[in-house]
C-alpha cells in the first residue's frame, strides 16, 4: 500500500513538473511586440524553430473584421495542440491582433481613426500608383482621410514594421471577398504563394485587388523590402472558416523550401548586408541610418553592421528583438543649454533624465525616435560650429541637428567621425574637423 503511495505520488510530482515546463516553454513562445496607441498589448505567438519564417496577421482593421482575429485565434489552438502540422523547417508565427483599440472600439481604424492598412510606407517599391497617400479608398470603396498624417504615422504601424524585418514571408487576413491577393508590384514568389493558398483553401486567385485602389497597404510595403506578403480575403465578414484557412496555412509551409526564402546575404553597391540590417536600413531611411561603412561582420549568431550615423546589429538566435541600433559612446556636447518654449510638446523618458521639446519633439515623433534614436542622453544645446549656429541633442544612437537657415533636420555622422575620421581637434569637440 506505502509503495503503491509513493508511485502514486512520484506520477503526480512528475506531471506537475512536466506540466509547469510546458507553461514555461508556452511563455518563451508568446511575447508582446509592442501596444496599441491606447496601450493595449499587441502579441506574438511562436510555433517551430526552423529558418522559413511565415507570420500571419490577424484583425488589421480591427471590430470591422474581427473574424480574422477569431480565425487567428482557432489557428493558435490548432498548432498549439497539433505542432505535427509545422514542418521542421518552419517557425509559424501569428499575431492575432493588430489593432486592439479597433476591436475593442468596434471600428474598421485604430484608436486615431487611421486606416492601419493604408498607413504604411509603400514608396519603397517599384509601384507608384500604390504610394502612400492620406486621402485613400476604405471599405466598399468609401474614400476618406484616414491613411494618417504621414507613412508610418501610427504606434501599430511601427510595430509590425519592426517585428517583419526578419520574416520569409507574411501573410495579412482580411475579410470580405473570398480570393486571395499578391502585392501591386511583381513578385513570383508572392503571386505563387497567393496561388497556393488559395488553391488549398479553395478561395478565388486574384492578380489585384480590382474594386479600388490600395495606396499605404501593408502587402505592398512588404514588397518594397523583398518580403513576400499575401492578403487571404475571407468569404463572409463574421465567420473565421478556419478549415480552409488552416489548409491555406498549411499548404504554404508545406513548400516552405519555395515560398519562403529563408534569411540570407543582400547585395548592393558592393557592399554585403545581412537581409534583415538591409530591410531595417530601406525601412527607416538611409538618410537617419547613413551611408553602410563595409560589410557585415558576424559572431556567435549576431551580425554587426555600420553606416556613417549609426551602428545596426541582428541578433539572429532572438524570435522577436531581432535587429536593433547599438548604444553609441559618444563625447559629451557643450554649448548653451535651449529652453522649452512650448510645455505641451515635451516628452519624458523613463531611462533618461533628458527630455525632448519643441521642434525636435516633433521630428523625434514623425521619425519613430524611439527605434532610429533611443532616448536622448543629453539635453538640447546650441552650439557654433565653423561661425555657424546649430541646435544639437545627442540620442542612444545618435546624434540629430537643426539648422535654422536651411531649416532642416540631419543625423550627424558620428559612427563615421568615431571609426574613420581621427583628426578631431579634441574629444570635446567632436564636431569639428581640422
Amino acid at each position: 500500500m506505502f509503495t503503491k503511495f509513493r508511485i502514486v505520488l512520484i506520477l503526480g510530482l512528475l506531471m506537475l513538473i512536466s506540466s509547469i515546463q510546458m507553461t514555461a516553454a508556452e511563455e518563451r513562445s508568446v511575447v508582446d511586440i509592442g501596444v496599441s496607441y491606447e496601450g493595449r498589448p499587441i502579441r506574438a505567438y511562436r510555433f517551430g524553430e526552423g529558418p522559413h519564417k511565415l507570420v500571419v496577421v490577424g484583425a488589421t482593421h480591427g471590430g470591422a473584421e474581427r473574424n480574422t482575429r477569431v480565425l487567428s485565434e482557432q489557428l493558435i489552438d490548432w498548432f498549439r495542440n497539433h505542432p505535427e502540422d509545422i514542418p521542421a523547417d518552419v517557425e509559424l508565427i501569428i499575431i492575432p491582433l493588430l489593432n486592439p483599440d479597433g476591436d475593442i472600439l468596434d471600428v474598421r481604424q485604430n484608436a486615431r481613426g487611421v486606416d492601419l492598412n493604408r498607413n504604411m510606407n509603400t514608396n519603397l517599391d517599384a509601384c507608384p500608383a500604390n504610394d502612400w497617400s492620406q486621402s485613400v479608398f476604405g471599405a466598399y470603396g468609401t474614400q476618406s482621410n484616414t491613411g494618417g498624417d504621414y507613412a508610418d504615422s501610427e504606434v501599430e504601424s511601427r510595430v509590425i514594421r519592426k517585428f517583419l524585418m526578419d520574416a520569409s514571408g507574411v501573410i495579412f487576413l482580411h475579410s470580405a471577398a473570398g480570393l486571395v491577393f499578391p502585392p501591386q508590384c511583381d513578385d513570383p514568389i508572392a503571386i505563387e504563394m497567393a496561388q497556393v493558398y488559395a488553391k488549398a483553401a479553395n478561395y478565388k486567385y486574384s492578380r489585384f485587388w480590382e474594386l479600388y485602389p490600395i495606396t499605404g497597404g501593408m502587402h505592398d510595403w512588404a514588397r518594397g523590402l523583398e518580403l513576400p506578403a499575401i492578403i487571404p480575403e475571407l468569404e463572409t465578414g463574421d465567420q473565421p472558416e478556419f478549415a480552409q484557412n488552416v489548409a491555406g496555412v498549411r499548404a504554404v509551409m508545406q513548400n516552405a523550401s519555395r515560398l519562403l526564402p529563408p534569411i540570407a546575404d543582400r547585395e548592393e553597391s558592393e557592399t554585403r548586408f545581412i537581409l534583415p540590417i538591409w530591410r531595417f536600413w530601406k525601412a527607416y531611411g538611409s538618410d537617419k541610418i547613413g551611408d553602410p561603412l563595409g560589410d557585415y561582420t558576424l559572431e556567435n549568431g549576431v551580425y554587426t553592421q555600420h553606416f556613417t550615423n549609426m551602428s545596426v546589429q541582428y541578433d539572429s538566435t532572438s524570435w522577436y528583438a531581432n535587429v536593433q541600433p547599438l548604444a553609441l559612446d559618444l563625447p559629451e556636447l557643450t554649448g548653451d543649454i535651449v529652453d522649452v518654449v512650448d510645455e505641451s510638446t515635451v516628452i519624458t523618458f523613463t531611462q533618461s533624465q533628458f527630455i525632448v521639446h519643441d521642434a525636435f519633439a516633433q521630428y523625434y515623433e514623425r521619425i519613430d525616435g524611439v527605434n532610429v534614436l533611443g532616448w536622448p542622453t543629453s539635453a538640447e544645446y546650441r552650439v557654433q560650429v565653423n561661425n555657424q549656429s546649430l541646435y544639437l541633442q545627442q540620442f542612444l544612437y545618435g546624434v540629430i541637428a537643426f539648422d535654422e537657415q536651411s531649416n532642416a533636420f540631419t543625423h550627424l555622422p558620428v559612427v563615421w567621425q568615431s571609426t574613420v575620421q581621427s583628426n578631431l581637434v579634441s574629444a570635446r569637440q567632436p564636431l569639428q574637423l581640422r
